[in-house]
């Protein structure tokens, strides 16, 4: 064999070998691009199905939940979609749709308001997120841009209602126990809350004449009537083991607590 024909028959074998290397390289990189790329869509699923069920918890708008489902459930199709073939997380990592759907039918009473200012930013950071969902919902034509407008109205009201609700009940526990101070700057907070908000809407008004009454009621001495809103209130103290400002009482407790 000549010098030529050597170098040929070594070099041929190990520049195959090389090759494949690199074909190799280049699929595991493109199934690795592929995973990331499902990951975020999964992600996205995720938060959404958790606004999802916390509004649930909150609200019981059952065709804007059912809407809302729509959307987690073709975030986990193109999670599915995006997966490389044949890949393990397909057959684990599936929504059970029906499920939810009989969820949302079966839901029974909401809570009107929240344990404490820690779930009033978690409630906001939710209902951002739906609020996000609803814009690309329209330009794809899941919903009409009537409906996204009507369903960001209804949204924003409701949050801002629990809110308010959740300072008004506060306010209320305060007054129970004479603390006029602590009633009194709930009272002014949930107030603000609804003369700052831009939307109007038939309650509005009455609402910010109730608190300025329950106000005025304090410091003329009025005694206190415990309304529903309080009740409410003091029932998630009870059940999640913390005062009305959000202080577990076992802190112990805390670490197992989850919304």
């Amino acid at each position: 064999m000549s010098a030529i024909g050597l170098v040929v028959a070594i070099a041929l074998p190990v520049m195959l070998v090389l090759l494949g290397l690199v074909v190799a390289g280049r699929r595991q990189q493109a199934q690795h691009q592929k995973r990331s790329q499902a990951r975020a869509i999964k992600t996205a699923a995720d938060d959404l199905l958790e606004a999802l069920e916390f509004l649930m918890l909150v609200d019981g708008f059952k065709e804007l939940q059912l809407v809302v489902l729509d959307r987690v459930a073709y975030f986990y199709q193109r999670y599915q979609q995006a997966l490389p073939e044949n890949d393990t997380l397909q057959s684990r990592d599936e929504l059970d749709v029906e499920q939810y759907r009989q969820k949302i039918e079966a839901a029974g009473r909401v809570r009107k308001v929240l344990k404490s200012d820690r779930e009033i930013r978690y409630a906001k950071q939710q209902f951002s997120r739906i609020l996000k969902a609803l814009g690309p919902m329209a330009r794809q034509k899941m919903i009409s841009e009537t409906a996204m407008m009507e369903y960001r109205r209804y949204l924003r009201i409701t949050l801002l209602e629990r809110e308010v609700d959740t300072y008004t009940a506060q306010g209320e526990v305060a007054a129970k126990r004479a603390d006029v101070v602590t009633a009194t700057n709930y009272y002014k907070a949930a107030k603000k809350l609804l003369i700052e908000f831009d939307i109007q809407y038939p309650e509005k008004n009455d609402r910010i004449r109730d608190l300025t009454a329950r106000a005025a009621a304090l410091y003329n001495g009025e005694p206190h009537k415990e309304d529903a809103l309080s009740r409410a209130l003091s029932k998630e103290e009870d059940a999640h083991g913390k005062d009305e400002f959000g202080i577990p009482r076992d802190p112990a407790a805390e670490q197992k607590q989850k919304f």
